[in-house]
């Protein structure tokens, strides 16, 4: 009497395999979430400091930083650093699309408060 081995399923196989990527840790995780809390810490203190500041450093300084922070998001929560490249591609190219329509309404604001305020009108 001979012992066979049972059959295996290769696809049963290919689900219990290791992932081949290197996930960050739970203590990476925490460093991250702490550096978006600092991030968005500085983000406050440009908001509030924004008259002694300026106003264009502070919409460039909001600019930057919420670029920095969703990367970060991007990169490491939604695992886009360890996926296709295709999948970073897309988001980033959903970031462009998002400042240049942040800048386009920005501007659209501004243009459109300084005529108001050359006319005399209230506002």
């Amino acid at each position: 009497m001979t012992a066979t081995e049972p059959s295996v399923d290769r696809d049963e196989l290919l689900e219990h395999e290791v992932d081949p990527h290197e996930h960050p840790s739970d203590r990476r995780y925490v460093k991250i979430a702490i550096t978006l809390g600092v991030l968005t810490a500085i983000e406050v203190a440009l908001f509030v400091l924004e008259d002694s500041l300026g106003s264009a450093i502070v919409k460039v300084g909001l600019l930057s930083l919420m670029a920095v922070k969703f990367s970060l998001v991007a990169a490491f929560f939604m695992h886009l650093k360890f996926d296709d490249s295709i999948l970073a591609r897309l988001f980033i190219f959903g970031l462009a699309l998002a400042v240049v329509v942040y800048v386009a309404m920005l501007s659209a604001f501004e243009f459109w408060n300084s005529g108001i305020e050359d006319t005399g009108l209230p506002g």
